[in-house]
């Protein structure tokens, strides 16, 4: 159990730092530059994390011989639902869109490699 409260306050606090990040990015940065919808991408990824990371603790303690399939589906079901986050976006604000998968796919990377690194950590 601790070492899920770990992990949950080290994803709240990178969290908190990269939202502030990202709110004074979308503040002093030209406009043309900077997805309207800067500051949401960071919640979004922030909560898929944080539930994945629920929901895969849950299966695997049930059974913890399916906790590599468990992950591996989890990660399809999010890499799916980013996609389908990422087209409904491009089809409804299309002026918005380059700048916004450009954010989007930063923090998508940010957050993957985060979340590897503190899943290791508490691996091991």
């Amino acid at each position: 159990m601790k070492s899920e409260s770990s992990f949950n306050l080290k994803l709240t606090l990178f969290s908190a730092a990269l939202f502030l990040v990202s709110w004074l990015v979308s503040r002093f940065a030209p406009p043309a530059f900077v997805s309207e919808f800067l500051v949401f991408i960071v919640p979004f990824f922030f909560l898929m994390t944080l539930l994945t990371r629920i929901f895969t603790k849950r299966i695997n303690a049930k059974d913890p011989k399916k906790s590599l399939a468990v992950y591996l589906g989890a990660s399809g079901i999010k890499l799916f639902l980013y996609l389908i986050v990422l087209v409904v976006y491009g089809l409804l604000n299309k002026d918005d869109a380059p700048a916004f998968f450009l954010s989007f796919f930063f923090f998508y990377l940010v957050y993957t490699f985060v979340e590897v690194k503190l899943e290791l950590k508490i691996s091991h």
